[in-house]
């Protein structure tokens, strides 16, 4: 029943309301007047009755006391007129009837009215003598008679009452009805079709009418929430969308990067067995990119990794993946390779393409690429496996000349795997003191007196023993480990000649700088601040650079070196003639020396043509203000030959070889003895 009526709609809850309050209302007063009714017609049958009883008995006295009971007969029979009278006697005092009158039928009417009739029994006084009483037995049928008219008569009353107010409630129902129905209805619309702009009518400004423009407020509210929360989530997605664009890509170049890669390429062999083919992979670096950089800035180098880009892009395929890898390092993904060659061919073009001259701050460059190529499943069934053999042929490459293409080979892997374990060692060679100092003293040629020396930098592997810095400086180089070896250098180097310095008079130090060290933007400050710490005067300094790190980018090399020798710094020009020489730039730059490079001094003095060399390069730095030393003097001729072309400076095995930091006090002592 709850449920029944839990499921009918309001208007029919409403009229159902109406109908039982209403019949239970006028069942309730109809019950109450029908009591009353029968109250009060029973009253006044039974107050009818008694004034009848009370007549008799005034009139059938005499006969009582004359004892005449035809007479009485005779009264008592007047009262067959009254039809709802059913028996009438008159008692004596001992009980006895005196005289009765019984109508036609009263007998089969006293007994279906059985007891529900009125019985009246008025005494008979005989000068207050009770002489006997008169009874009066009465229908009820009148009572019943007006009861029930008045029952026909309210029942009517309430039928008409019930369709009128029935009527007048479906006319008050549907002020209600109706715009909870609208409310209704539109809350379904709102609910199926998200749509907020739709508003309830308000026809009422009773609380419904409240509850309408409440309605609509809120509709508002929600409409104006929405459409900011709409904005909202639209600008979420596009910041999520740029988001993982940018942790996808690279954002020089525009290009994928390795974690796109690496997300593209987690199933390689579900990829090669979609395209029926299997896929190569290509491993680019750019052989002369941090000389651009180093010597240009990074603004520059990022016009150029972006120029790459384009070029990478415009000579793949359609379907092809260029991906930026770090640094000045691309990878290609190339898919549907059905043959070795045709991925040799790409890689040729693509390093055909990257090696055309371009054009960075009006000035025309050419980059060249190292490429190394490994193709599945040959070389690699997974991703990892063919970018770590297309790495090793990569580098394969590099050692062999730089700008080339090389197809991985069995035998490319350890020599990878050398440099790598190589890079891994060398990035704990300072903590666990493997790096030693030695210091190859540098002499003045007039009288042999060691008056400076050069820091030459040594690895003692615990397993391998001395490694070449030719073998650790260009894995330094490329890991960037350069930064922190070089600084440590310099700051071993410095205490250590000041030291040297208060015990066995003032010695100079020739230390050389790396083009990264040289490019830091801390470079200078740091430099001094080592100075400082150690306690050597900056004039007993002298910072060897390269060629190749200050002949790019004159402008930023210049403004280096002149805060270098601001600072009290003295700067050497090292491998002198090995590089570009160009004079037109080294007339600009502020050096105290140059170096002659070894390989002008070891065929003196029997070349002509090295004799020449060196003498022109003395002649040259003597017209510029600077001092020479001669690198790689290994015999008395070579230094005699020099010291007459007015060379100052030499060092070499003739005088000496690089000596350890214990063995160089015995050196300077005997020196000076000699």
């Amino acid at each position: 029943m709850r449920q029944w009526l839990e499921s009918l709609r309001i208007p029919k809850k409403l009229w159902l309301f109406h109908l039982v309050t209403a019949l239970t209302s006028g069942l309730v007063a109809a019950g109450i007047m029908l009591l009353t009714v029968w109250h009060i017609a029973r009253g006044n049958a039974e107050a009818d009755a008694g004034v009848k009883a009370a007549i008799i008995a005034d009139n059938i006295l005499p006969s009582l006391q004359f004892r005449d009971p035809e007479v009485a007969a005779e009264i008592l029979k007047g009262l067959s007129r009254d039809k709802n009278v059913l028996d009438a006697r008159v008692i004596e005092a001992d009980g006895q009837v005196f005289a009765e009158f019984v109508p036609n039928n009263a007998g089969s009417r006293l007994r279906q009215s059985g007891s529900n009739v009125i019985r009246t029994s008025i005494p008979l006084l005989d000068e207050r003598i009770n002489v006997g009483r008169v009874e009066l037995v009465t229908s009820l049928d009148n009572v019943y008679r007006e009861t029930g008219f008045y029952t026909l008569a309210i029942a009517v009353a309430m039928l008409v009452s019930l369709l009128v107010g029935s009527g007048l409630m479906m006319l008050l129902q549907r002020s209600i009805t109706v715009p909870l129905t609208r409310l209704t209805q539109l809350m379904k619309r709102v609910s199926e079709r998200n749509d907020y702009t739709q508003r309830t009518e308000v026809s009422t400004s009773d609380e419904l009418g409240e509850l309408g423009l409440s309605f609509n407020h809120m509709l508002e509210q929600i409409q104006e929430r929405d459409t900011a929360l709409g904005h909202e989530l639209n600008e979420r997605l596009r910041a999520e969308e740029q988001l993982a664009h940018l942790a996808h890509h690279d954002p020089v170049t525009g290009l994928p990067n390795r974690h796109y890669f690496r997300k593209c390429t987690q199933e390689l062999e579900r990829v090669q067995g979609a395209s029926g083919n299997p896929p190569a992979l290509l491993f680019i670096d750019l052989d002369n990119f941090k000389f651009v950089n180093d010597s240009f800035g990074h603004d520059c180098g990022d016009q150029l990794l972006t120029i790459v880009a384009d070029r990478l892009l415009s000579a793949v395929r359609s379907n092809d993946e260029v991906v930026r890898f770090g640094g000045d390092e691309f990878v290609v993904l190339l898919l549907n390779i059905r043959e070795t060659a045709i991925a040799l061919q790409l890689a040729e073009k693509i390093r055909l393409v990257l090696t055309q001259p371009l054009m960075l701050n009006s000035k025309e460059f050419v980059v060249t690429c190292s490429i190394g190529v490994a193709v599945a499943p040959m070389h690699g069934r997974t991703a990892d496996e063919l970018l770590q053999n297309a790495d090793a042929a990569m580098y394969h490459a590099k050692s062999g000349g730089k700008n080339g293409v090389k197809l991985w080979e069995n035998a490319m892997t350890g020599q990878s795997t050398l440099r790598f374990s190589m890079e891994s060692d060398l990035r704990h060679a300072i903590e666990r003191n493997e790096l030693e100092i030695h210091y190859q003293p540098i002499v003045e040629l007039s009288n042999r007196r060691m008056v400076g020396m050069e820091a030459l930098l040594r690895w003692k592997h615990p397993e391998l023993g001395f490694i070449s810095p030719v073998e650790f400086i260009p894995v330094a180089e490329d890991s960037g480990l350069i930064l922190g070896i070089g600084e440590w250098v310099m700051q071993m180097a410095f205490h250590q000649v000041a030291e040297w310095s208060r015990e066995y008079g003032p010695l100079f130090i020739a230390v050389n700088v790396s083009a990264r060290q040289f490019r830091s933007a801390d470079f200078v400050t740091r430099t001094r601040e080592l100075a400082v710490i150690s306690g050597l005067a900056p004039d007993q300094i002298e910072l060897e650079l390269t060629e190749s790190m200050v002949m790019g980018h004159t402008g930023e090399a210049v403004r280096i070196m002149q805060e270098l020798v601001d600072s009290g710094f003295g700067l050497s020009l090292d491998d002198f003639g090995t590089g570009y020489s160009s004079l037109s730039y080294l007339k600009r730059f502020p050096l105290d020396k140059l170096k002659i490079d070894r390989s002008f001094v070891s065929d003196l003095p029997d070349d002509p043509e090295s004799v020449a060399i060196a003498k022109a390069i003395v002649g040259l730095a003597a017209t510029l203000g600077m001092r020479v030393v001669a690198e790689g003097i290994e015999t008395p001729e070579q230094a005699d030959l020099l010291l007459g072309q007015e060379c100052r400076y030499g060092q070499g095995y003739f005088f000496s070889r690089p000596l350890p930091a214990d063995r160089l006090p015995a050196f300077i002592l005997s020196n000076r003895a000699a």
